[in-house]
């Protein structure tokens, strides 16, 4: 990716985005819908992205490099789920080399909307002095929007922008997703988080220091319904800062075709398969050609470690791995715009 030199428009702007967080927060859903582009892998299932990928958005003179991360994790956690180092280190270097960071939270997850995890608060702090953002996402899966407000201050220490913010019970919590959208938006871009109802309750100096006071900003979103993308893409825009391009305009992921292609079958292996068998499959390209139609040609090998798993991936009469391939080939056309012939060869490691 790097052997091609860019050719550089009269005014090039640029700005590197790692977008971090917990394992299975949405990060790949939200590059994929940030670049209108499909070229990160997304599973319901954890651990879909297993190192560092590139996406290269082009918008004018503007270029944005984003860094998916996998899901922040510890090393004892990834000696348990044998998950390899990659998990570990790249997130870090993801962030060392990156402008501006994205910190993305579930806001369904009620365990763990209300504290940035130990590990990802540490690489915060040696990043301090880089911008910063906040990321809410699934907030439509939300029913109350005082659950939303105080997730957002929980995250934030109650600091949005070097400005304190308020935390108040709002009047009415029945409120519905675009309500909620529209209003909370609407007052952390003017730095407050409160409601027409007045009072506040102030923050415990004993409360413990679950989140990070120095975000720029907060973007409530949901990146699966595209919602609140768009506001998230116009800042990321604005601001980039003057300086050459990392990489051509021809250039969306650093990803080659091989490693995309098995992107793909992985993540419909994560989707159609239960617990531990996806985990226990190597994928691998073993045939790749285009022919002088321009239609493409692939047979991708999928070996299991023990029979077992070899059964599960076939299925009942080749049903799973049908649909797989089904699912993947149409996948593979829409990425590459061509014809895809697809065959998924499954046998024992």
């Amino acid at each position: 990716m790097k052997s091609l030199l860019p050719v550089q428009p009269e005014s090039p702007r640029l700005l590197r985005v790692a977008i971090v967080g917990e394992p299975n927060v949405g990060k790949s859903t939200l590059i994929n819908e940030l670049m209108r582009w499909k070229v990160c892998s997304v599973s319901k299932k954890v651990h879909t992205t297993r190192h560092n990928a590139k996406a290269v958005f082009i918008d004018g003179d503007t270029q944005i490099v984003f860094l998916d991360t996998p899901g922040i994790v510890d090393l004892k956690h990834s000696r348990k789920h044998h998950l390899g180092a990659t998990m570990v280190v790249d997130p870090e270097h993801a962030l060392l080399n990156a402008d501006a960071i994205g910190v993305m939270v579930d806001a369904s997850d009620h365990w763990r909307r209300q504290r940035i995890e130990e590990n990802l608060l540490r690489l915060l702090r040696f990043n301090e002095n880089k911008q910063s953002f906040l990321i809410v996402n699934k907030v439509d899966l939300l029913r109350s929007k005082r659950q939303l407000l105080e997730c957002i201050h929980s995250l934030t220490e109650g600091v949005v922008g070097g400005v304190p913010t308020r935390r108040q019970k709002p009047r009415n919590p029945k409120i519905n997703a675009d309500d909620l959208f529209s209003k909370t938006e609407a007052k952390l871009r003017g730095r407050e988080i409160e409601d027409e109802a007045q009072g506040s309750s102030q923050e415990s100096s004993t409360e413990p220091h679950n989140g990070w006071p120095n975000f720029s900003e907060v973007f409530m979103i949901s990146a699966l319904n595209n919602d609140g993308v768009d506001d998230l893409r116009s800042y990321l825009l604005q601001a980039a800062r003057p300086s050459e391009w990392m990489y051509p305009k021809e250039l969306v992921t650093d990803q080659n075709p091989h490693e995309i292609a098995t992107m793909i079958v992985r993540e419909k292996i994560l989707n159609y398969l239960a617990k531990e068998v996806p985990y226990n499959l190597d994928i691998s390209v073993t045939m790749w050609d285009v022919d002088s139609s321009g239609v493409l040609h692939a047979v991708i090998t999928i070996q299991g470690h023990q029979d077992r798993y070899i059964k599960y991936a076939i299925g009942d009469k080749g049903k799973t791995i049908q649909k797989i391939a089904a699912e993947s080939r149409q996948d593979l056309a829409s990425i590459f715009h061509c014809d895809v012939s697809l065959k998924l060869v499954v046998n024992r490691l």
